[in-house]
């Protein structure tokens, strides 16, 4: 089998989990797990996840404050890029915590998540904007966004490409995307994203650079946060 995004041939071992690809021309793995519904965020992942306990909150409990700061440090990154920018799609919402805080510092926020559960619990939360419940492969909006956030979500996809390509759907010309994925350049991260059960990809700076120029958008940068001397916020190791 060939690498999706360079189409260089895939070197196979075999884990405990099932067959690890590793493709040595973008630095990349993947996970084909011998449970098939595990390799698919449409089965399993949604019937096992529960995010009630955390999309029923505002977050503003002590309980919750560890998102909170996860959230900051992603926000802290990201804010030169969509500052002046005001529309913003979250796609797979989760807990919610994103949608609901990116309201709160003045953002028209859509979020879109497949589990009934926390569309209902998030919509419960937000003043003005709304969390539709459906796949991203169904999603249709009336206008387009200025910013896609996406966090944690593209390691859990078959086709990851897919998801970029539909973006360009709901994107204005100008508009931006905020990506975050578990930086798998660090050998900790790396193990743990290969016995998570439902992760099928493991990215790189290089392989996230190149998905990134395979489906054809313009990248502005792609850091380590982990990396990152200077910040007031969590340190997390993602991309």
């Amino acid at each position: 089998m060939n690498c999706f995004i360079c189409n260089n041939s895939f070197l196979e071992i075999k884990t405990e989990n099932g067959l690890k690809q590793y493709c040595n021309s973008c630095n990349f793995h993947k996970t084909v797990h011998t449970n098939k519904e595990k390799n698919s965020y449409k089965s399993e992942f949604w019937d096992e996840s529960d995010y009630s306990e955390f999309a029923g909150t505002d977050f503003t409990d002590k309980g919750v404050q560890d998102l909170v700061l996860t959230f900051e440090s992603w926000y802290s990154y990201f804010k030169p890029f969509i500052k002046n920018r005001k529309n913003i799609l979250d796609i797979g919402s989760g807990t919610g915590i994103s949608c609901i805080l990116l309201e709160k510092k003045g953002y028209n926020v859509i979020g879109v998540d497949p589990d009934p559960r926390n569309a209902k619990l998030i919509n419960s939360k937000l003043k003005k904007g709304k969390c539709i419940n459906s796949f991203f492969e169904n999603l249709e909006l009336k206008e387009k966004v200025d910013v896609i956030w996406i966090t944690h979500v593209i390691e859990h996809l078959d086709q990851p490409d897919v998801l970029l390509k539909k973006c360009k759907e709901w994107l204005n010309p100008d508009g931006i995307i905020c990506i975050v994925v578990p930086d798998c350049e660090n050998p900790e991260m790396l193990k743990n994203s290969l016995t998570n059960p439902y992760h099928i990809f493991h990215f790189s700076k290089n392989s996230l650079n190149q998905l990134f120029q395979k489906t054809e958008f313009e990248i502005n940068i792609c850091d380590s946060l982990s990396n990152l001397q200077k910040t007031n916020r969590r340190i997390h190791k993602i991309l």
